[in-house]
């Protein structure tokens, strides 16, 4: 019986996702992305077709992450990109440090790939 609603929830959240937002190649930022609800936030984005900026402390399990993004099935990409950039990329950021290292990190962020909708 509970599998039988966790695949009801998929189904319903796939729904929602597809006809809902367009997100088709919108950079995203996600804080905490190296578990939990952040990483699994990354992967959601990664297939509604969002490229990813993931951020958190923990480099080693960020680029995990990545290379997992990074090997899905590309969705369609939009008629006005060309972009042979990587679908996600790791920024080590710590979102309790000094506003220099932060803004730092967001900088790497930001040129990862030019924009953060």
């Amino acid at each position: 019986r509970e599998r039988e609603r966790e695949r009801e929830r998929a189904t319903m959240a796939d729904q929602w996702r597809n006809t809902t937002l367009n997100l088709q190649d919108k950079v995203v930022l996600v804080t905490g992305a190296s578990s939990g609800i952040g990483r699994e936030f990354c992967l959601d984005l990664a297939k509604s077709g969002c490229r990813i900026i993931a951020a958190a402390r923990r480099t080693d399990r960020l680029n995990s992450l990545c290379n997992q993004i990074n090997s899905l099935p590309p969705p369609p990409p939009p008629p006005s990109s060309s972009s042979s950039s990587p679908r996600a990329v790791a920024v080590e950021l710590d979102v309790t440090a000094d506003g220099a290292t932060i803004d730092a990190s967001v900088q790497k962020a930001w040129e990862a790939f030019g924009r953060i909708e």
